[in-house]
């Protein structure tokens, strides 16, 4: 009896020491140098060289991507990420985040964008599921449909009768998950890429004077992408093309800044891009010509000081 005792003891504090050990080797794992663990997998190697190079290289793969540790679905989570990359031919492209994952990325950029993600918390860009989609009014004129998601839920994984119960009359429209419907519809990676070549800023008294000539000639890059749920796949801002805007047949302005174009996807007008037509809010008059974010705060949307309509202005 003493000698089952002592059997069960010894295979206890051995299978005590192999998780001790697991937990050490794998948290050790985690904090080398990604260029010897992540990004020796080819499906994430392009991900990490541009990370190299971008303002989060300080920043721990860990950080925004979690471990198996954190959660019970981690686990899960990269046992499946293991398991697709030793039995499928998967390339960097067959990558894509699911809804969930990319607001679990989006709680993360919180934690240290506080302050954007406060001023998103208090602008319409955080309205969710339910308060687009069960706009009974707005249904009234305009019954939803897959292509609402191209900026109402970038992320969702599902199509529009997935999300919703559309029989009858439009008073008994509903979200078929409660969950769903409270979840937000424009998330960070609506307008971000996490892994966006962006360099750190260089503090102006360490730069020598070539370098402060040739950063006085260039432009700065906006660190602004739009998701493409068609494709997904983030567009940098800087890689839209620009838009033309018309009254009538008078052509008004060619619009060329990244971040208003970018804006434009979504507020957006007419296919003859008139303007005012449609959601579009482009300036007009002595405004012409103006980004959206130098009266807009971007994560917002809300005014940064007291202008007047200059939608309209003649």
């Amino acid at each position: 009896m003493k000698k089952q005792i002592k059997k069960r003891h010894y295979i206890l504090i051995a299978l005590l020491g192999l998780m001790v050990i697991g937990s050490a080797s794998y948290t050790t794992w985690n904090r080398l140098d990604p260029n010897y663990t992540c990004a020796m997998c080819h499906e994430v190697r392009p991900a990490c060289i541009t990370w190299e190079g971008s303002v989060h290289a300080d920043i721990a793969c860990t950080q925004c991507h979690g471990t198996a540790l954190e959660s019970f679905r981690s686990p899960k989570e990269k046992l499946s990420m293991v398991y697709t990359h030793f039995t499928s031919r998967k390339t960097f492209e067959d990558i894509h985040l699911t809804e969930e994952q990319s607001l679990r990325i989006a709680a993360r950029c919180a934690e240290c964008h506080q302050a954007e993600h406060a001023a998103w918390r208090s602008g319409a860009h955080s309205t969710t599921y339910k308060d687009i989609f069960m706009d009974v009014e707005h249904n009234r004129m305009e019954r939803p449909y897959w292509d609402c998601f191209r900026c109402h839920g970038m992320f969702y994984d599902g199509d529009i009768d997935d999300l919703m119960s559309m029989e009858g009359d439009v008073e008994k429209w509903y979200i078929k998950e409660e969950k769903q419907g409270n979840k937000p519809a424009m998330t960070c990676l609506a307008c971000h890429q996490g892994h966006r070549e962006q360099p750190r800023n260089i503090a102006y008294k360490d730069m020598d004077e070539l370098f402060r000539a040739a950063l006085s000639k260039k432009e700065k890059t906006p660190p602004t992408s739009l998701y493409m749920r068609a494709d997904k796949r983030h567009i940098p801002a800087t890689k839209l093309v620009p838009i033309k805007m018309y009254d009538g047949e008078e052509l008004k302005q060619v619009i060329t800044d990244p971040n208003t174009i970018l804006c434009m996807q979504c507020h957006s007008p007419n296919t003859a891009r008139q303007l005012g037509s449609e959601d579009d809010k482009t300036p007009t008059g002595i405004y012409e010509g103006m980004s959206c974010i130098t009266c807009h705060d971007p994560h917002s949307n809300l005014l940064k000081t007291d202008y007047k309509n200059v939608h309209t202005q003649k």
